[in-house]
């Protein structure tokens, strides 16, 4: 079923049908499936199981029924298990209803007899045909065994039960199926909603105007012959409607209006209001995401497109207007069919980069587009010149007059005059004349007037009002902060902030400049107020000046953030916060978001600021990174520390004095970028981490740990590292040298000269899998999110799937391939025959060649050189082709025709003809530059389009690589340098240096986080602070410089890669790939010293009780055995070597196991199995085809005479005597594409539980699902003893224990044991990565998916839940790039090998954090905690 053409590529449910025996085949099928992951997809369409005469519980006439099917069919070999009682189908009976809830169950019984000859019996009777679950439906079929899925014609009665009973399935799985689409749609907006970040709480600015308009007004603009002909996309009127007025005219309200109406009349639209000053609602950016994500929630066709842009890898993480606006719209939404649409967008004015939204967006604007834009504003002579530009055919302009606001106005006058103080109705006809004589049109002029007027309580009053309120705004703004002036108690009230009734008091003493909304949000009465008071000449008391305004909001901040709310909890448990942040100061978000970006604009010189940054740097800044945890977004950090630094130069530019507040200042310029970088994830996963789990595994010098005390109990012992590393992985392929590398979003290939495509975690850098390219790899690209491949060599070029690992396309390579790139739906090949190929990925069809010419000079005539470096750009449609002796040429890849050339300028003004290295075009399409290294070590930055140089120095790069963003260029320089660089000013901004290998190609992360290089047989990748520092872009207009960093990096070739533990827990025996054996303090992780070396690496250590010994496997299969000697003074020391030998087989040696109470030992490789003595002689051996599967070998439980051999499929009892087999047990562990990675037997007696662990065959160690069998099967089922028996009888009885006679010759098969747990355990391992193994109290610890060392108590799944504690963080770059966790468990303590040494985390497994899932939830349980 998961490869049928008909089934696999479909969402459709599935209802499975069987007949008699055919329903157990289902059961089981089904089973097996929900216990494999690889199947889940198909799983989850499972819907019903319809069993006719099935045999659950056997039947009594199983003979007779084998005579049926031998009739009908053939005769099965699995008859003899329909006897009632069998075990085999009591097993499938007892794990299939730990799987039936979830699926709808139909059980048909017959009740006629089947006559066979003279014979007439019921071979399946209704208590064996039914399940008896709760909900399964038992229905009675007129027909015998045979003919019960057997029918004469449509109308036949049985056929008609059957049929009604398939049409209440249908209408079941049709409901079932319309509430699914409702929660998709639902689950969908909210993933939209995170990928475009809307703007927060649109509809209240909507709702807000809304309540601001008085009913009756505004109707007159939707009147308006121009504007009804607009709205009705009448032919011949613009796209565009302009409408404009005076300040304080009321748009905004007339936009609400508009939007009112639009709705009520059933038309789509969507709108956004512009706020000057607000930290979103200011910037174009969100408005265009805010309108995609409105259209998206409107338009099923808009909404899968975005979807379709997001599994693409499309990122919009970029603020750049204009690249949203492409990505979004012109290659996105525009591209899609939806209906007619109508955008409302208020105050453009007060948009900040407003310019962007005419050139490259409404001036390009396809007038097919059915899109009417409203746009309301001030009319500007900016605004008024950029719609000019756009042309009356695509834009009309509508002057909002006095005359057409009058009406609004005059009905607003007259109903609030009616609460003014007038003798007779005569005089309020003549007060509301005056008042509107006086408005001109300004709604903010008459609501003030009438304002004053209510306190009014005679004419003269009245008379004074009218003539005291000036017209204009200004003088209107000035009037009032007068009157403040002279109010001692209005100084008190906007000067210190403390004041009883607080909205009263602002409204009665600053109404004219500042109002409070329905929400209970402060705001300025209108723009032009917040404008006055900005102003640099206003001279007034109240005047702002702003350095001194973010100083005070500095003060403010950090007085609340160094305060008592905001401390932290006085133990370091984990758990939640001991502050609840539901009680906290409604101040404290904002504070917390926004204290940085106040402080980078505060006076340096004001040195209680300095004090108080100080103080929160050692106080309170955990609890505040906690409370940006809890938001799920760490960006604040990243601007704090850029913020932190901005006000860090500005103090250094006073000559401040450089104190301890200076140095902790610049100390967490650095932290806060490091610790988003390295630890992201547990901190959005538990945010109260950062008091005790993450703070021990911070370098000893950085300031969080100066700053902070680490918890008292969890340590990390053997951690030598002092600063932050650079380097978060160095991979060491010993296959092969390294040859291509390159990254999706969640994905990272390094390709191989052995052909080998090794695939990684984007963000763990753990194996997933390795792909097979057949020669050695020279090319590999990645196309979007979806994890596409191509890879390419000499002779093919291949598309995989790199999630599955699946080989779609296999594609005949052109000469000599020289770069690929993925379009929307076809694979672009560069050759050297100056020639573009192209396949298109849907149908694997390659497409008409598309040679490129080098020159005007050249039409229609195709080069004849090789090129020496190109670069396409998909999203510039550009092709730059560098040749020796030649400027660059640019080709237009859709017209296909030369575009022009450039190149680097030399003194006489022409273009050089150097050769050129590397070319990179910026792979943002809203920047149109390149950057070309040259032979002779120039770095030149040119604007090919214009053909113009911009920069040029030496720098010595052979090779180079962008980044996503366009932010970074990077490139590999002589000696093994990687430098850094802005990519639109070349400014260097950091270099590192490492080996001195040759850097063969770099590559970006999609995210532009990491960068990798690949040299020799090596991949590195690196996480610079730099990169996330430029990330975040800069809220002011000034930039900050950054300084470059010059790091040399050590090189640790030397590493551990086993860990074995003394029995009594004294110390650890480490090997590492150097060949030494050493020993280390389990108290401080310290080397105490070499035992012995190898000549190669050591692969494998054994500990042999016994005796006291240790024996070492190498990589060239070379094994020692030296006794150890214990003395009271040096410890343990290496005594003498009991022998040194060698297994010659071929393959590497995977496993030993040492006899219990035997003088042999097993040696075990992927082909062969060796018994060899303690001495070190072979007694026997057993070879296997190349072909079978992994298998561990483990010591009998019960029996020290015996050993198991286990595969995924079975196990086989061994006599440790002479090795002969006793018993075979099928498993039924099996899984498609699964090898056995471990095994751990635990517990005893009718307890004894055996727990199978298997991953990816060849593929990702990564673990893939867990199988937990009743042990008992294999043990010993009575205990004979006898104290009087010899010991050679005793030996004998305890042969005879085992439950099945030890017989070489007649080897004993039993019935597959027991499973446990499986619905849990297949849940569970769905987060688990790596098991480390069991604890004393057979807790299972694992290494789950986030890099959570957990535990889970295997006991309590027994009642059905599933939960297991998380402990702590292990950081990536402990195991990054590593294809094994190398680790032990002593006691409370757990050991990590960490490069040339180990780690010990004391006390780790005290803390605790309970994890529940749900049954069958494939999403990670972050939530849930």
């Amino acid at each position: 079923m998961s490869t049928s053409p008909y089934l696999s590529n479909t969402n459709t449910p599935i209802v499975l049908i069987g007949h008699s025996m055919g329903g157990l085949v289902l059961k089981k099928a089904y089973m097996l499936a929900r216990q494999s992951p690889s199947f889940e997809t198909l799983t989850e369409r499972f819907r019903a199981l319809y069993f006719l005469a099935t045999p659950h519980r056997g039947s009594d006439s199983a003979r007779l029924l084998n005579n049926v099917l031998q009739i009908s069919y053939s005769s099965p070999a699995y008859v003899a298990d329909l006897e009632r009682g069998s075990g085999t189908i009591q097993s499938i009976n007892d794990e299939f209803r730990n799987y039936s809830a979830e699926i709808e169950l139909w059980s048909f019984y017959e009740t006629q007899k089947l006559r066979i000859g003279v014979l007439s019996k019921l071979i399946v009777d209704p208590d064996s045909a039914t399940l008896g679950y709760r909900g399964e439906k038992q229905i009675p079929i007129n027909a015998d065994h045979r003919s019960i899925c057997k029918f004469e014609t449509p109308s036949d009665a049985n056929y008609l039960v059957l049929r009604n009973a398939f049409a209440s399935t249908v209408q079941y799985i049709s409901k079932q199926v319309l509430k699914t689409n409702d929660r998709i749609r639902l689950c969908q907006i909210e993933d939209l909603e995170k990928y475009l970040e809307p703007s927060e709480k649109l509809e209240d600015d909507l709702v807000t105007v809304e309540d601001a308009r008085m009913s009756g007004t505004c109707k007159w603009f939707c009147e308006k012959e121009d504007y009804e002909r607009w709205s009705a996309f009448a032919p011949g009127t613009p796209n565009i409607f302009w409408a404009t007025g005076r300040p304080a005219a009321g748009k905004s309200v007339l936009a609400g209006y508009v939007i009112g109406q639009l709705q009520k009349t059933k038309a789509d639209c969507s709108y956004f209001f512009f706020k000057h000053g607000h930290k979103s609602k200011s910037r174009l950016s969100a408005c265009l995401r805010s309108l995609a994500f409105q259209m998206a929630c409107t338009f099923t066709t808009v909404r899968e497109n975005l979807f379709q842009m997001q599994e693409d890898g499309i990122k919009l993480i970029n603020e750049n207007e204009r690249v949203l606006w492409r990505r979004l719209f012109l290659n996105g939404i525009f591209r899609t069919r939806f209906p007619r649409h109508f955008w409302i967008i208020d105050a453009i004015d007060e948009c900040h980069n407003f310019v962007s939204l005419f050139d490259p967006m409404l001036a390009k604007l396809d007038e097919s587009t059915p899109l009417r834009i409203l746009l309301l504003s001030r009319e500007t002579s900016e605004l008024k010149k950029y719609f000019s530009n756009l042309g009356i055919n695509r834009a009309h302009h509508e002057k909002i007059s006095v005359a057409d606001t009058f009406p609004d106005i005059k009905l607003l006058v007259e109903e609030k005059a009616k609460s003014v103080y007038q003798r007779n109705e005569e005089d309020r006809v003549q007060l509301v004349k005056k008042i509107l004589d006086k408005s001109e049109g300004s709604f903010l002029w008459t609501t003030l007037v009438l304002s004053e007027l209510s306190n009014a309580h005679s004419e003269e009053e009245i008379s004074q009002a009218l003539e005291d309120v000036p017209r204009d705004m200004g003088p209107l703004y000035q009037r009032t902060l007068e009157s403040m002036t002279f109010t001692t108690v209005g100084k008190k009230l906007t000067k210190a902030g403390q004041f009883s009734k607080l909205e009263e008091s602002i409204l009665a003493l600053c109404g004219n400049l500042v109002t409070i909304d329905k929400f209970g949000k402060l705001q300025m009465v209108h723009e032009t107020a917040r404008e006055f008071l900005l102003r640099d000449d206003l001279d007034s008391d109240f005047a702002i000046d702003k350095t001194e305004a973010h100083t005070r909001i500095t003060r403010a901040c950090l007085a609340y953030l160094t305060g008592e709310e905001m401390r932290p909890p006085r133990t370091s448990r984990r758990g939640p916060s001991m502050n609840d942040a539901s009680k906290r100061n409604e101040f404290s978000v904002y504070a917390c978001a926004a204290f940085s970006y106040h402080l980078a604009r505060a006076d340096p010189l004001a040195n209680d600021v300095l004090m108080l940054i100080g103080k929160f740097l050692k106080s309170n800044v955990l609890s505040w990174i906690e409370v940006i945890a809890r938001t799920q977004n760490l960006t604040p950090l990243i601007r704090a520390a850029k913020n932190l630094r901005t006000y860090l130069e500005a103090c250094i530019a006073e000559s401040l004095p450089l104190g301890m507040s200076m140095s902790t200042i610049r100390g967490w310029t650095i932290d806060f970028i490091r610790i988003v970088a390295r630890f992201a994830d547990p901190l959005v996963a538990s945010p109260s981490a950062i008091y005790s789990v993450i703070l021990p595994f911070c370098p000893s010098e950085s300031t969080i740990r100066k700053t902070a005390t680490p918890s008292r109990k969890l340590s990390v012992m053997g951690f030598s590292n002092f600063q932050w590393d650079d380097r978060v992985s160095c991979i060491d392929f010993h296959e092969g040298q390294t040859s291509a590398v390159c990254y999706a979003d969640d994905l990272f290939a390094v390709g191989l000269t052995t052909g080998i495509i090794a695939i990684y975690q984007a963000t763990s850098y753990q194996e997933h899998n390795s792909l097979d390219h057949g020669e050695a790899v020279r090319l590999l690209q990645f196309k979007g999110k979806g994890g596409l491949l191509a890879s390419g060599g000499m002779k093919m070029i291949r598309i995989w799937d790199a999630w599955s690992g699946r080989n779609i396309h296999n594609f005949g390579a052109p000469q000599r391939v020289v770069d690929l790139a993925f379009g929307k739906s076809i694979l672009l090949a560069a050759s050297s025959r100056n020639c573009l190929i192209s396949w298109d990925l849907d149908d694997g069809v390659r497409q008409p060649d598309r040679p490129w010419d080098d020159s005007d000079e050249h039409v229609n005539k195709q080069v004849r050189r090789p090129p020496c470096a190109i670069s396409i750009a998909i999203n510039h449609q550009m092709l730059a082709v560098a040749y020796n002796g030649r400027p660059i040429i640019l080709w237009d890849l859709e017209q296909d025709a030369y575009f022009g050339h450039c190149g680097k300028k030399l003194i006489n003004g022409e273009t050089s003809t150097h050769r050129i290295t590397a070319l990179v075009f910026n792979p943002n399409p809203e920047i149109s530059l390149l950057v070309a290294s040259y032979l002779d070590g120039e770095l030149v930055l040119l604007d090919p389009f214009n053909d113009q140089q911009l920069k040029c120095f030496r720098a010595d790069c052979h090779v180079l690589a962008a980044s996503p963003d366009g932010r970074l260029l990077a490139g590999g320089a002589g000696g093994g340098t990687i430098q850094v660089y802005e990519f639109d000013t070349l400014r260097l901004l950091y270099q590192v240096k490492s080996s001195d290998f040759y850097i063969k190609q770099l590559a970006f992360s999609t995210d532009s986080f990491h960068l990798s290089d690949i040299r020799g047989a090596d991949c590195n990748v690196w996480e610079p602070a730099i990169l996330l520092r430029n990330s975040v872009g800069d809220d002011s207009s000034e930039s900050t410089l950054v300084s470059s960093v010059g790091i040399v990096a050590t090189e640790t070739r030397v590493k551990v890669s086993a860990i074995i533990l003394h029995p009594d827990g004294e110390a650890a025996f480490c090997d590492k790939n150097d060949g030494a054996v050493s020993i280390y303090d389990l108290k401080t992780g310290v080397e105490v010293r070499t035992l012995y070396r190898h000549k190669s690496l050591v692969r494998i250590l054994t500990w042999w009780p016994q005796s006291e010994a240790i024996l070492s496997v190498d990589a060239s299969n070379g094994i020692f055995k030296w006794h150890l000697q214990k003395s009271q003074k040096e410890g343990w020391v290496a005594e003498s070597i009991v022998f040194k030998s060698r297994l010659d087989c071929g393959k590497s040696i995977a496993q030993i196991l040492l006899g219990v109470g035997s003088d042999k030992l097993i040696l075990s490789t992927r082909i062969s199995d060796h018994l060899w003595t303690i001495n070190g002689q072979q007694l026997d051996e057993r070879i296997y085809s190349a072909k079978s599967g992994f298998r561990k070998w483990i010591q009998h439980q019960q029996s020290s005479l015996h050993l198991i051999c286990i595969e995924i499929e079975v196990a086989q009892i061994y006599s440790w005597k002479d090795w002969s087999k006793v018993a075979s047990i099928p498993l039924a562990a099996g899984g498609m594409g699964l090898q056995l990675k471990n095994v751990f037997p635990y517990g005893s007696g009718p307890q004894w539980r055996i727990m199978l662990e298997p991953s990816e065959l060849d593929g990702s160690p990564n673990t893939r699902g867990l199988q937990l069998f009743d042990g008992s099967v294999l043990g010993v089922e009575y205990l004979l003893t006898n104290e009087a028996v010899s010991e050679k009888n005793k030996l004998d009885d305890q042969a005879k224990r085992l439950s099945i006679a030890d017989q070489s010759t007649n080897v004993a098969k039993a019935s597959a044991p027991a499973q446990f747990h499986g619905p849990q355990l297949s849940t569970l391992a769905r987060r688990i990565s790596h098991i480390v193994g069991l604890d004393d109290a057979n807790r299972l610890l694992f290494l789950d998916i986030h890099s959570w060392v957990c535990t889970v108590d295997l006991k309590s799944l027994d009642d059905g839940s599933i939960s297991y504690l998380r402990h702590f963080f292990l950081p990536y770059d402990w195991f990054a790039g590593t294809r094994d966790l190398v680790c032990a468990v002593a006691r409370r303590d757990v050991l990590f090998a960490r490069n040339n040494g180990i780690a010990i985390i004391k006390n780790g497994l005290e803390f605790a954090e309970k994890v529940n899932i749900e049954l069958n939830d494939p999403q990670p349980p972050d939530s849930s905690i």
